[in-house]
């Protein structure tokens, strides 16, 4: 009985992972889609150091990942929601002893049979004023503590440096905004916090859940740079969406974050004393945003 459980908690496991995997196969698919278009439609070539810095790439793999993942996801969001109304619906014992169940007590039931109830319009009256503002603080921490380490080992840093350049950079194309700041939050956040997650749940606790789906997450930008603070990042997004029983919060933050790497002052940044500074300043105001964002609503 112990190893068939622990063979379904690995099969969960292994269903959490599968995500990542055809992430990785639609990047490819993009990169030659990408080549085709250019070649066939706009008659130019692509090489594949261009092709790293494509908008059309970035366009055409997060499509597909929004399509692809949430199809899996709503897929998933609606077997949970006929099962919990199956559950619902199915007599409790008192009921079928002839006693009528007390209204409030079953709503509570309910409620804690499924996940967490989130009301859109009073999460957001409180919620994205906090959302905006740490959005933007951990944008200021990560560009912050990068500038400051990357003048201590550019080396290091060099080839990172070049890729937010092609991203954040001021000759970026329109393609390339849409999609790096729209396009993939809302992908990413279906594969990560979505899919991912939600079979990590089921195979381990929930906070070894989140940080399951966070390390791949790292793992997914195929950076060692970027592997850190997107594990950090990728943490606090799957709380929030546990939290929240909904991604759209997340996805929220997650826009925020990548467009406020369009809005970061260079002069913050252009010593290490200015960038030392800008992070912990950052990280202050962060961490109380975080505190808030997060603490359980009261019953």
């Amino acid at each position: 009985m112990l190893t068939d459980r622990s063979n379904a908690k690995g099969l969960q496991l292994f269903y959490a992972a599968v995500p990542l995997i055809i992430s990785f196969i639609l990047s490819l698919i993009s990169f030659f889609a990408a080549v085709f278009i250019r070649g066939f439609y706009y008659h130019t070539n692509i090489s594949e150091e261009q092709a790293a810095d494509d908008g059309i790439v970035y366009l055409i793999n997060y499509g597909l990942q929004i399509i692809i993942f949430g199809a899996w996801y709503l897929t998933v969001i609606r077997r949970n929601d006929l099962a919990r109304v199956e559950k619902s619906n199915t007599p409790r014992k008192n009921e079928m002893e002839g006693t009528p169940p007390n209204h409030a007590e079953r709503i509570k039931n309910d409620r804690s049979a499924s996940a967490k109830n989130w009301h859109p319009v009073s999460y957001w009256a409180k919620r994205l004023p906090l959302l905006l503002v740490l959005g933007y603080a951990l944008q200021l921490a990560v560009s912050g503590i990068i500038a400051a380490l990357s003048a201590a080992f550019p080396s290091l840093f060099s080839g990172y440096k070049e890729l937010i350049q092609s991203l954040a950079g001021d000759g970026v194309d329109w393609l390339t905004f849409t999609a790096v700041s729209f396009l993939a939050p809302i992908g990413e956040e279906l594969l990560f916090r979505g899919v991912t997650l939600h079979y990590a749940k089921k195979a381990l606790p929930v906070r070894w859940a989140i940080l399951f789906q966070a390390v791949l997450f790292g793992i997914y930008h195929l950076n060692l740079i970027q592997f850190f603070y997107a594990v950090v990042v990728g943490y606090l997004l799957g709380m929030l969406a546990d939290q929240a029983g909904s991604i759209v919060p997340g996805i929220v933050l997650h826009i925020i974050i990548n467009l406020s790497a369009y809005l970061v002052p260079a002069v913050f940044l252009d010593n290490v004393p200015k960038a030392a500074f800008t992070a912990v300043l950052a990280i202050a105001i962060a961490v109380p945003c975080c505190i808030l964002l997060l603490r359980k609503p009261r019953t």
